[in-house]
């Protein structure tokens, strides 16, 4: 991890050194070529340097050329080539006159021409701004502490569009290397982009199963960009330099590439995202694609303007010119929107984060250089001037190995110094994941969890679903909750099948709860009593094992984007110790209820019996079954039933003593194991739990309520039976009896009665 980001600073410091340095040159070259250029457009046509296009009003205008004139000779000797023209062009003087050996319809004469033109510092400050800002955002999206695919070609896009908006772009007069280099350069980052941006937009919001399915499809794309990138360089190269053969004016046929890739490029783009953003089967995801789809528009509306223009073989409108950069600005722009939209990153947090790493960094990187230049100047005093060198190149090994441990250390001062609520709740959540093992069961394990995230975050409600690991439904298994009698009821009993779980379950990472419902009316209708604002899912090999619940904020404010990554990295630490604990849950307790299954409780009541036997100690068993829950489950479906089962059995524990016991014997059957009772007691406790069963309501629609009653019958050690060595087969006949009576007597009443 700390390679990587080393190596995203490199990468960061790389780009944006690249970019200045061009703007840089640019304005260097373009300041001094303004007071050298004359206002025309040369060209080489069948063999001689043929003037193409004259500015109106310019130093050439007002001199007598037009388009059609052949150059002969500059300042007395003779051009043949735009290479000719060059080695002239070296020499000439801002604002002396040239003098220029023209042949028109068969005359030649002399023309003296005085160059200079005001500098075009409006163009040029666009194209810095619309560089700058492709700039920022490629410098944002790559200070992001989780990459993806989107968020790397989303960098390599902005970064190729801020370096060729850094270009030189205003003419330069006498240097053809740099124009050699500028649009060699263009032809390389446009055709780098147009395989980008179509690479990026079809895998917004997500990568779709129809690329995936077609895997050749991307890297025939980048092939496709390579390509048109090689052929218009050498066209160029050929065109200007006769390299790598002699060819005639290419102009033409570059033009006519571009004039055809542009417009196919812009309706490529408008196409992917269209489709996506009226197929898209999520909300989000048509309303993202929607709002890039809005920043591209203007761009694609300017290609096709300027493509006729081209076609038509008229110059652009000057006002074309200069909205041109803040045409680029718009995609940037509907990024940035997204980004607040929909949290794809925090920028706020980004932004103060790495001016303080950048201010500390760049302090550090300072004051070591200060100190290797003073070192190096007294070392050469006394031991030699070529010394320094070596003193230079071993403080520089020496800042290569401490930088990352250095930068560490500082980052880590950083984050307790001026962020200590962020690194306070790393290290609380680092805390959590460690200690949720030592806590041995799963229950202690999900209280403890939902009452520490809680304070963590500073939560109203914190709620742990787990799933059942045969059938896969998500249960209940801890809640800081405290109106459960109210709220209870279906929103906590989750199938895994559900549209919202299976939408986490492929995301792999925290949603907003209001997305999750637009995908589940039954998941709306189960968190419609909690507030759930953000649902996290916890997976283990691609299954969803378990769920949290977030509720909002005491304080109101909403999660960042960090806390939304810490809640993944947490749900990603704690699975595997969940999921250990789930299946050894699932060996003793009954899932759906967790009461101890029927096996783990015949064992107990094995031991009980044995003791009361030994000791001559009283022991009394109960058989509670549930009435009429047969037609529950004909009437409301076995996804309401299963609540009631749950809500039942935690009745059943709250109504029974610390020493008693309680298991699910079958179906909707429980056995109950009460020692050191004897029947008068455990009639007692008996009531206790049937009232509190019989108080149970459950919400079904929106009006309807669920009740249920609940017939015990009891069976108690006799003396007789303590000398026959009574069998638990026995006395569990002896309740079924018992309950079959009450069954007999008009339901929800204990037998014997008396």
């Amino acid at each position: 991890m700390t390679g990587q980001r080393t190596a995203s600073w490199l990468l960061a410091a790389a780009l944006a050194a690249a970019v200045v340095l061009l703007l840089l040159l640019g304005y260097a070259e373009g300041s001094r070529s303004a007071g050298l250029r004359i206002g025309v457009v040369l060209n080489e046509l069948e063999g001689s340097l043929t003037i193409t296009f004259v500015v109106p009003g310019g130093p050439a205008g007002r001199a007598g050329f037009q388009a059609g004139d052949v150059v002969l000779a500059v300042n007395g000797e003779p051009v043949h080539s735009s290479q000719d023209y060059d080695r002239v062009a070296k020499r000439f003087q801002p604002r002396q006159p040239i003098s220029y050996v023209v042949q028109r319809g068969g005359k030649t004469f002399p023309v003296t021409v005085v160059p200079g033109v005001p500098l075009e510092v409006w163009p040029f400050v666009g194209d810095v701004l619309a560089s700058l800002a492709y700039l920022a955002l490629a410098l944002l999206v790559l200070a992001q502490p989780r990459q993806d695919q989107r968020t790397r070609l989303l960098f390599a896009f902005s970064a190729a569009v801020a370096l060729e908006l850094a270009l030189p772009t205003m003419p330069v007069v006498g240097r053809q290397a740099i124009v050699t280099f500028a649009n060699v350069a263009f032809y390389v980052l446009s055709a780098l982009q147009f395989s980008l941006e179509l690479h990026l937009v079809s895998v917004l919001p997500e990568q779709p199963e129809w690329l995936q399915r077609r895997s050749y499809l991307v890297p025939a794309l980048y092939t496709v960009g390579l390509s048109l990138a090689v052929i218009l360089a050498l066209l160029y190269t050929c065109d200007f330099h006769s390299w790598p053969f002699a060819t005639g004016d290419t102009s033409r046929l570059r033009a006519g590439i571009l004039n055809t890739l542009m417009p196919l490029w812009a309706v490529l783009v408008i196409a992917v995202l269209t489709r996506t953003a009226l197929t898209h089967p999520e909300p989000s995801g048509r309303h993202r694609a929607g709002l890039v789809l809005l920043g591209n528009t203007p761009w694609a509306v300017f290609i096709f303007a300027t493509t006729a223009f081209n076609l038509l073989e008229r110059p652009w409108p000057a006002w074309m010119e200069a909205v041109q950069p803040f045409v680029l600005l718009a995609f940037p722009t509907a990024v940035f929107l997204a980004i607040f939209r929909y949290q794809l990153f925090d920028i706020e947090f980004v932004v103060r984060k790495s001016l303080i790493y950048a201010t500390v960094t760049g302090t550090l990187l300072l004051a070591f250089y200060a100190a290797v230049g003073v070192g190096s100047v007294l070392f050469s005093q006394f031991v030699g001037g070529g010394a320094s060198l070596w003193v230079v190149a071993i403080a520089t090994l020496i800042l290569g190995l401490l930088f990352t441990p250095v930068r560490q250390r500082v980052q880590g001062i950083v984050d307790r110094r001026f962020f200590p609520e962020r690194h306070a709740m790393r290290q609380r959540l680092t805390s959590l994941a460690a200690d949720l093992a030592s806590l041995g069961k799963l229950s202690l394990m999900g209280k403890h969890l939902v009452a520490e995230l809680r304070g963590i975050f500073q939560l109203d409600s914190v709620t742990l679903l787990v799933a059942d690991p045969k059938s896969g439904i998500l249960l209940t298994l801890a809640t800081t909750k405290t109106d459960l009698d109210e709220n209870f009821g279906l929103s906590f009993l989750l199938s895994p099948d559900d549209a919202g779980v299976q939408m986490l379950r492929r995301t792999n990472r925290a949603i907003a709860a209001a997305t999750l419902i637009e995908q589940s009316a039954s998941l709306a209708q189960r968190l419609s009593g909690f507030e759930v604002e953000v649902m996290v899912p916890v997976t283990s090999r691609g299954t969803v094992i378990g769920l949290l619940l977030l509720g909002p904020k005491v304080s109101g404010a909403r999660y960042s984007a960090e806390e939304m990554e810490l809640l993944n990295l947490f749900a990603h630490h704690v699975a595997s110790v969940l999921e250990n604990a789930r299946l050894f849950a699932s060996a003793t307790f009954d899932s759906l209820t967790g009461l101890l299954r029927r096996e783990a409780v015949l064992d107990l009541l094995e031991r009980e019996l044995q003791r009361a036997i030994r000791y001559d100690r009283p022991l009394t068993i109960g058989m509670a079954d549930l009435d009429y829950f047969k037609e529950v489950n004909d009437r409301f479906g076995h996804l309401v039933g299963d609540t009631l089962l749950n809500r039942v059995a935690q009745s059943l524990q709250s109504g029974l003593r610390s020493t008693d016991a309680v298991g699910r014997y079958g179906g909707e059957e429980f056995l109950l194991v009460l020692p050191e009772t004897d029947l008068t007691g455990a009639r007692a406790v008996a009531e206790k739990v049937r009232s509190t069963v019989e108080r149970i309501s459950i919400p079904v629609g929106k009006n309807g309520v669920i009740q249920v009653t609940v017939s015990i019958g009891l069976a108690t050690l006799r003396p007789e039976q303590r000398k026959a060595a009574v069998s638990v087969t026995e006395l569990i006949a002896e309740a079924d009896r018992e309950l079959f009576r009450a069954k007999a007597n008009g339901r929800n009443r204990i037998e014997p009665a008396s």
